[in-house]
This record gives C-alpha cells, structure tokens and sequence, in this order.
C-alpha cells in the first residue's frame, strides 16, 4: 500500500464554511452545515435490535457495550469489567465498573451482567463456547465457570452476542424490544431497514461524545453512499469499492481511509472427493495462483496477497514466517504429474481418461467473482479447468452444506473475537465450520492444547506451528487479505479505522466548524 494511500491521521486542514450555508461546489467538495446536528454514516448491513441477531451494528455505533472490549491492537480490553483474572483452571473472576448506568437510567452491577449475559449463553451463537456457570459474587464481582480449561473466554466476552443489555430491554420471552445499554450513544429511534439515530449519554462514564446525535442511515447502492458523501448529506461512507480511492481521493473535501482489516478471501475444498482428496493437487492450486497480480490488478494494491489466515500487519497470532505469495506455476504442474494428472500444455490435463474439470461456487460481493475469474485463468495455465458459478449466497451455502461441491471461494473474519482460537472454527476435524472434511491430529491437538493453556507465548508457538502446517495441507487455499474503504468529510476530526471494526470510535469524532 503506497504512502499516499494511507490517511495521516494528525491532518488539519479543514473545509472552510459560514455558518448555516451549505454550499456545494461544482467540483465536488462538500457542504457543511454547522447548524445541522446530526453525524451521519451511510453503510449497507441493515442492523437488528437485538445482538443475539446481528449486533455488529448496534456495536459500532457506540450503543452496546460488553465486559470486555477489544483496543487498537486487537487484543482483549476493559469494558464494563475493568479487569479480569484467570482463577485456576476453569473460574474466571471479573471486576465491574461502579457507577454506570443503562440508558434508563437502570443501575449496572454484578446482577444485571449475569442476567444479560446467562441470555447470551444459552443462545445458540454460544454453542460452541464451553461455559457452565455466570455468577453474581458480590454488586460489583462476576465470576464464569467454564466447562473445561478455556484461556479465549476474555475475547469470547467480546463478542457483540455478550453484550449487556438493560433489563427493561427484554420481554419475559426473551425477546428484545429496545436496544438499552451503556455506550456513549442511546437509541432514539430504530428502523431496521433505514435507519438508528442515536443520542449523545451525557451521563456516559467515559468519554463523552462531542457529537450531539448520530444517523446510521442504510444505504445498499455503493455509488449511491459514494454520491450522497460528495453531496453533503453523509459525513461518513463505508464500505465503498477499492477502485473508487483514486477518485475520492482526488476530490476535495473528501478524506479516504483504508485500513487493513482480519477478513481473508479463500478457497475451501471437499478434501473427501476427487480431485481435492489429494493433497498434491491442493497444492498445486495454491502454486498456480499469482496473488500478487490479483491484488495489484484487481484491488488496485490495496489488499496483501496472503497464504495465511491472519495478517502481521495486524496481529502478532500470525506466523511472520509464511511467505504471501508463494506463485510457481512449474513447481503446480509437477505436482499434479505426480498425482497422474497428466497432459499436453494448453490442454486440460486427464487420469484415467477423466478430465481434471472442477467447478468453483461464489457469491457477488468482495470482488469474489471477478478474483474467481482470475483464477480461473491462472489454474487453465497448468492443466485444470475451472468452472466459476456465482450464486446467491444463500444458493451457495445450501450447496456447500449438502456436500454438492468441488471448491467455493469465500470469505471470512478472522478476528470476529480476538483470538486465534477462531482457528478451530477453520481448521479443527469436529470443531471447524466450514465443511471442507480436512482432519490432521497434530492441528487438532495443537488447538487443543492451544485454548487451554494461559501463557500467552506457548500460545502463540503453537498457533504458528498450526499456520505452518495448513499452509502444505491446503484444506483451504488463502488467496488475499482484505482492507475497507472509507470516506469521511475532511471536517470530522479525531476518527481512527478500528483494526477488527468492532466500533466506529464516535466518542472521539468531532466536527470541524472553522
């Protein structure tokens, strides 16, 4: 990523306005109305109430809060609990804050925690994370007892699912009828499918907004959040297509961030069935990919090429030792000899009179289909035929879950919670969530060991040692990393890219009205 692509975030240069004029210039820079009062962001997820379904949203916008947060080096911070501690084996104790209120003005203490978060545990979003027991010790002391020895519970605890919610937010049903939490912004209005305005929490116990009020305003077209940024009517647009930074950036009034972010994009095999049953043919896909050429041509540069599941650029969990782009298109084509496919150059090669023909399944977004294009011509360089299917995403997943595919490109959040336990949902034999029938003992065991032990370094060892491993197995082919695109007015002050997206740092975002 150039220099020139990477926003400076002490810039002070500001658009200069009268109050109350909003004035748009043929060139494109942008109005500002010091009188309006509402901060206004333009995305394309819709949000949901309640945080059990979807609560990325009501996360980033600053209205839910957990025990724990996550801070800018992806690691496990105090949130509502200002400290935690490990106590033998399977306890774990949390202090809380003293002194914080719901949006209702609802106290928090140790026994609304456990009432919110016992919800959460019993959800089937926490299935797979071993608690048995959340308890109130005392108002200001919870304690979780887990099932078995489990050191990602903190980053577990992060998860937009564990957030706290009011009591008064949740029928006797358990649904939730209102979004009341702690974080700097209560709701004042929810519309699922438009928008949130929120509030400022005058009685917030950190850091109180400088911004009165928020509008998240749901906005599918990506020219369309690009057009209403350039206009004035958003201060902030997200999640905008790579190939429009030169053009914003080349607007006035306009700043561009594109922070890299722990997404991959990534091919999963069935590893049971032919052709992908074979390791050496996994590989060779993996060799004949120049991924270097799919990020400098594709993504405009602003992606990594990667081979593995997390980015030192963002995290120390990853191995610095794998190489991103390990393209060899002799050394693919030797190993699909030694596997007795076989053939002619420019000709799809064959075994046993069957043709080496695969299809790979995707979906229209994260220019997944375009990438897959790409490689479809770099695997016809040395002798398999690849088919791209671009499906409906839930078209795509009904296929890949009943087993009726060769490969599908993908992809995923590597630190949806802050640790690379996430790995087990990539890689372990039973725990793993994607469906590609790959099983190794020594990456079990690794994880295994992994999730229970408490020192951090041994950790780490042997999450390396099982990065290192899946890159030769290959039961998944990395492809790139990923980066947002994000645009604000160069009015707004103080905004800084979270590097897992778990808020959008409103709280400390002003307006420049200069």
């Amino acid at each position: 990523m150039t220099d020139e692509r990477r926003h400076t975030m002490d810039r002070r240069t500001a658009l200069q306005t009268t109050l109350g004029t909003a004035a748009l210039a043929v060139a494109g820079c942008l109005a500002n109305d010091a009188n309006r009062a509402d901060f206004r962001i333009g995305s394309p997820w819709k949000p949901n109430r309640d945080p059990l379904d979807g609560g990325s949203t009501i996360r980033r916008l600053g209205i839910t809060e957990g025990l724990v947060g996550v801070d800018y080096d992806a690691s496990p911070a105090p949130e509502l609990a200002t400290d935690w501690e490990r106590r033998g084996d399977r306890e774990w104790e949390f202090t809380l804050r003293e002194d914080v209120t719901f949006h209702d003005g609802e106290a928090f203490d140790a026994t609304t925690a456990v009432d919110s978060l016992t919800r959460t545990v019993d959800a089937p979003a926490f299935e797979d994370v071993p608690i048995d027991a959340v308890e109130a010790v005392d108002e200001t002391t919870v304690t979780v007892t887990t099932e078995t020895p489990f050191a990602p519970l903190p980053a577990h605890l992060s998860r937009n699912e564990a957030v706290i919610l009011s009591p008064r937010a949740v029928d006797d049903d358990g649904s939730v009828t209102e979004t009341i939490s702690t974080g700097p912004f209560a709701v004042e209005s929810f519309n699922p499918n438009t928008e949130i305005l929120t509030a400022r929490n005058d009685d917030y116990y950190g850091q109180v907004p400088a911004l009165e009020s928020v509008r998240y305003e749901v906005v599918d077209d990506d020219q369309t959040r690009r057009m209403k940024l350039e206009n004035g009517e958003l201060e902030m647009a997200r999640i905008l297509p790579h190939e429009t930074v030169d053009a914003l950036e080349s607007t006035g009034g306009i700043d561009v961030y594109t922070p890299p972010i722990p997404r991959i994009r990534f091919l999963a095999f069935d590893t049971d069935s032919e052709p992908f049953d074979d390791r050496r043919v996994r590989q060779a896909v993996s060799l004949a990919i120049d991924r270097k050429t799919i990020t400098e041509s594709l993504l405009d540069g602003l992606v990594e090429p990667a081979v593995g599941p997390f980015s030192p650029s963002i995290t120390e969990w990853a191995n610095p030792d794998l190489e991103s782009n390990p393209y060899d298109p002799d050394r693919a084509r030797t190993l699909l000899d030694d596997a007795g496919w076989t053939g002619t150059a420019g000709e799809t090669r064959t075994r046993d009179g069957v043709e080496l023909s695969v299809e790979f399944l995707t979906f229209d977004a994260r220019s997944l289909p375009l990438i897959a294009e790409v490689m479809q011509d770099h695997l016809a360089a040395v002798g398999i035929s690849v088919d791209v299917q671009t499906l409906e995403y839930s078209a795509m997943i009904d296929r890949v879950t009943q087993r009726s595919f060769d490969a599908y490109f993908t992809s995923w959040g590597t630190l949806w919670y802050p640790d690379p336990d996430r790995l087990a949902e990539l890689y372990h034999s039973t725990a793993s969530s994607i469906p590609h029938g790959y099983g190794n003992d020594r990456v079990d065991t690794l994880l295994e060991d992994a999730r229970e032990l408490d020192e951090r370094g041994a950790r780490r060892e042997r999450y390396r040692e099982v990065q290192s491993i899946v890159v030769e197995d290959a039961p998944i082919v990395v492809v790139t990393n990923d980066t947002n695109v994000i645009a604000t007015g160069d009015d707004v002050r103080g905004y800084e890219p979270h590097p897992t997206e778990l808020h959008y740092g409103l709280e400390a975002i002003s307006m420049d009205s200069e």
